[in-house]
C-alpha cells in the first residue's frame, strides 16, 4: 500500500508475455484506469484485434495467476463509483496484495520466512493486512498455558 501511495512500484518483465482476449467492458477499464494500472507496475501493450500482451507484471506479484488476478482487477474496475475512485482503487489494490499473499498451506524456507517477518516489521503497520485482518498477535503466558490445559 505504501508502494501505491508513494508511486514507487516496480515491474518484472515476463517472457513470453501473457496474451489475454478482453471484453468490450474489459477494454474500455483498461484505458480507463490505464495510469493507475501502469502505475501499479503492469505493463500491457496491444496485440492486435480484442488481443493484448501483459510483457510486464508488479515485482511482488510472481508466483501467482497473474491472468486471472489481472481480469478480476479489469473486473472490479467495472464496479467503481466515481466519487469514491481513488479509495476503491486503493482497496483492488489491497486485495491484489492478499491474493498474492504466502497462504497457510504454501511450504517455505526458514530463510524465506525469516526474510518475511524482516519486511513484515518494517512496515507502517506490521499488525494488520491491508483489509485490517491481523497479521500478528499476542497471547499471555496464561493465556498459552491455558490453551495447553496446564492450567484450569
Amino acid at each position: 500500500m505504501k508502494k501505491v501511495r508513494e508511486k514507487t512500484f516496480s515491474s518484472q518483465t515476463l517472457s513470453p508475455p501473457i496474451i489475454l482476449t478482453l471484453s468490450i467492458e474489459e477494454i474500455e477499464m483498461l484505458e480507463k484506469y490505464r495510469e493507475q494500472i501502469d502505475a501499479f507496475g503492469y505493463e500491457i501493450e496491444p496485440f492486435g484485434g480484442k488481443e493484448y500482451a501483459v510483457t510486464a507484471i508488479p515485482a511482488d506479484f510472481t508466483g501467482i495467476d497473474t491472468k486471472t488476478m489481472f481480469l478480476e482487477m479489469l473486473d472490479d474496475f467495472a464496479n467503481i463509483n466515481e466519487n469514491d475512485s481513488p479509495n476503491a482503487i486503493m482497496e483492488k489494490v489491497a486485495s491484489m496484495s492478499c491474493k498474492a499473499a504466502i497462504k497457510g498451506n504454501q511450504h517455505i524456507s526458514r530463510p524465506e520466512a525469516e526474510r518475511l517477518i524482516d519486511e513484515l516489521l518494517e512496515l507502517e503497520n506490521p499488525y494488520n493486512c491491508p483489509h485490517g485482518r491481523p497479521t500478528i498477535i499476542s497471547m499471555t503466558k496464561y493465556e498459552i498455558e491455558k490453551k495447553f490445559k496446564r492450567i484450569v
